[in-house]
């Protein structure tokens, strides 16, 4: 009678999940928890929990439910459920920009799925966004090459889309926003159109997806000037989180509402939106996101002139949050953004030093370009990827770009071949 009433109660709870009352849904599971007899309804309860939790941007939560799986699996020694559980330890580290772990978790997603299972091609995805993170940009081409393939053999349009998506947040972080651009609107109109022949089972996913590709077209849209547009997409991502309670895209949507009012230069504006952001992004333990946040609220404050000494403060605080993600590329716009203020303050020697740690960490990351030794991504660039992952300067490569088609061409770098290495996603960007 009593395991009949606890599984009732995760039917409830997964009743009230569909409903979008995910508080509900989360406390009717969490009572039922301490109840189980069945150790696979225990490991799956956990995986609602996790699921819910995520979508309310409780990330250490999430870390709790994934490592209880764990602990489940080993016990029944089940490698289908190891492999999902630590698919779920590597998403949590992920998000909580733990990222070495993230990594090393979704290697073990990968061994212990089978070949071509999705968990492979969600555990690739992870390790894309990790290396995002380490700012290790080839590894991530690799790892997306990798799920790409996945995402075919499996007829999988969403993992598509979130592999577009990611490929879009490299270029971005590159600078190359026209490419950056190019990609998500690929993956925003592959996630639409799934949608549109989704099942009813899908519908929830499709429509995550739709909202959160709409609201990274924002920012490459704002870049290139288009600021209209950028707002029209931000306004459409924070409607739909809203009407279901999606917390981390709400506070996404803010960050990006400060960063088009700052470009605006409506500074008083954008400074209430990137606080709030900050707040939100904070208590879900989104290092990463808060770290952006934290960027565009210096250089606003920067821009008023009369804050300086706040900016200064904040900028320490997102250099130390970015050094202990071991995200240089964030570490070194700290550092180019320190200079600017020390430049201000015509403290020009040490506004040298903070140029030159800016310029080391830039080496550190391997975002020199081989062939003309300057910096990729430190300004507006347009940057190519060859087929063995590693990238330059898209003016740099012209001449093996031209030429690859008929007569073989070796990368500068590792001298694989350009022709015979072939990479979906390398071949995209030219």
């Amino acid at each position: 009678m009593g395991q009949r009433m606890t599984r009732r109660q995760v039917a409830e709870g997964l009743e009230l999940y569909a409903e979008k009352n995910y508080d509900a849904a989360i406390k009717k599971w969490t009572t039922a928890l301490p109840k189980m007899k069945d150790s696979r309804l225990r490991f799956s309860t956990l995986g609602y929990l996790a699921l819910a939790s995520r979508d309310r941007g409780r990330n250490k939560d999430y870390l709790v439910h994934a490592v209880q799986q764990i602990d489940i699996a080993h016990e029944l020694d089940d490698n289908t459920l190891r492999a999902q559980a630590y698919l779920n330890l590597s998403r949590a580290n992920e998000m909580l920009a733990d990222y070495f772990k993230a990594v090393s978790y979704s290697r073990s997603a990968i061994q212990y799925s089978s070949t071509g299972d999705l968990i492979q091609g969600y555990a690739f995805l992870v390790m894309a966004d990790s290396y995002i993170g380490l700012c290790n940009f080839p590894k991530v081409l690799e790892c997306l090459d990798k799920a790409l393939s996945v995402s075919h053999e499996a007829e999988d349009h969403l993992m598509e889309v979130q592999v577009l998506s990611t490929t879009a947040k490299v270029f971005l972080a590159l600078k190359d926003f026209p490419k950056a651009l190019a990609f998500q609107r690929r993956a925003h109109e592959l996630a639409v159109s799934t949608a549109a022949y989704a099942g009813e089972q899908n519908t929830d996913n499709c429509t995550k997806f739709i909202r959160l590709t709409k609201l990274k077209l924002a920012t490459p849209l704002r870049l290139m000037g288009d600021f209209e547009g950028a707002s029209k997409c931000v306004e459409e991502a924070m409607r739909a989180a809203s009407s279901i309670g999606d917390r981390p895209v709400q506070a996404k949507c803010l960050v990006c509402v400060g960063d088009i009012q700052r470009s605006q230069k409506n500074y008083e504006i954008a400074c209430k939106k990137y606080e709030a952001a900050i707040q939100m992004l904070q208590d879900m333990n989104d290092r990463y996101s808060s770290t952006l946040a934290m960027l565009g609220l210096v250089k606003t404050l920067l821009a008023l002139g009369t804050h300086t000494q706040v900016a200064s403060e904040i900028l320490a605080t997102a250099l130390s949050t970015a050094t202990s993600m071991g995200n240089k590329l964030m570490q070194a716009r700290c550092h180019l953004l320190n200079e600017r203020i020390l430049a201000s303050e015509n403290q020009l020697d040490d506004a040298r030093q903070a140029f030159d740690a800016a310029l080391r960490l830039y080496q550190d990351a391997d975002l020199l370009c081989k062939i003309c030794e300057k910096p990729m991504g430190m300004q507006p660039d347009h940057i190519q990827a060859l087929t063995c992952a590693h990238i330059f300067h898209e003016g740099c490569v012209t001449d093996i770009l031209e030429k690859w088609m008929y007569k073989a061409q070796y990368c500068p770098k590792c001298n694989k071949s350009v022709l015979y290495s072939a990479s979906y996603i390398a071949l995209c960007c030219s």
